[in-house]
């Protein structure tokens, strides 16, 4: 009986387990090699999902540069502007300046520099039959182009409008008008002193020549200011001087201040 018991006992803890093909199979193997298995392929999509990710970026076009943006749109401005140009007629061309030149007057010296510069390239153009060069002015410094300018004391002075004789700006209607028109300085002399709480100079011509210098500087450059200072050229400070003489002949010249 005992034997028996023993024997069963055995049985029970124990089992036998059958196998095919004469395999052993083992334990909880399984289930670890699938999850090891699921785990691989959850990476592999994920890599799969990166390597696609950057394909992508690689196929989008690179951003703009902002730069060449605006120099493209320039251009094309440019271009537009210009073809409307060339389609009008030379009185409408006449009519637009005029009419831009009313309502700006400074825009005049544009159209002067425009016409300089061709004429300077025309001097520079090589003719079959060039004419002998005059012989300079006496009393026309080499510096001059404009051939309105005088000797200065110092180099600094020695500057010239840089027009050719036709356009010099101590010749134009405007330069009499902004620069030497004695109720004109006397209007910019009241609003200046009043600004800086100076009292007004009796010294007439004086008074009017510095205020001519300040009206060209203010007509030409556009404003004054420390650190500021922009040299009259000679022939416009000849014109305003012989508009306001000094009785003695005196001028003290350019000098950097303050206040324009």
């Amino acid at each position: 009986m005992d034997e028996e018991i023993s024997d069963t006992r055995s049985r029970s803890t124990t089992p036998e387990v059958h196998s095919s093909d004469g395999e052993r199979p083992i334990r909880g193997r399984g289930n670890r090699r699938r999850t090891a298995r699921g785990r691989n392929r959850a990476r592999g999509g994920r890599g799969r999902g990166r390597r696609g990710h950057n394909r992508a970026l690689q196929g989008q076009p690179e951003p703009l540069n902002r730069a060449e943006v605006a120099a493209q749109a320039r251009a094309e401005r440019d271009r537009q502007m210009q073809e409307r140009i060339d389609g009008l007629s030379e009185d409408q061309m006449k009519f637009a300046i005029m009419a831009t030149y009313r309502e700006q007057p400074s825009f005049l010296f544009r159209v002067l520099e425009a016409v300089n510069q061709e004429f300077t390239a025309s001097e520079t153009t090589p003719e079959p039959d060039p004419e002998p060069t005059p012989t300079p002015s006496v009393g026309i410094p080499t510096w001059c182009r404009c051939s309105n300018c005088r000797e200065m004391p110092s180099e600094v002075e020695k500057r010239c409008c840089n027009q050719i004789p036709q356009n010099c700006h101590s010749t134009l209607h405007d330069f009499h008008n902004v620069v030497l028109d004695p109720l004109v300085l006397e209007v910019a002399m009241r609003y200046r002193n009043d600004m800086i709480a100076q009292p007004p100079d009796q010294d007439y011509n004086r008074s009017h020549r510095h205020t001519a210098y300040r009206q060209y500087v203010l007509w030409i450059h556009g404003y004054l200011g420390a650190g500021n200072r922009q040299v009259i050229p000679s022939c416009c400070v000849w014109a305003i001087r012989n508009r306001f003489p000094d009785p003695s002949g005196q001028y003290v010249g350019f000098i950097g201040g303050r206040f324009g």
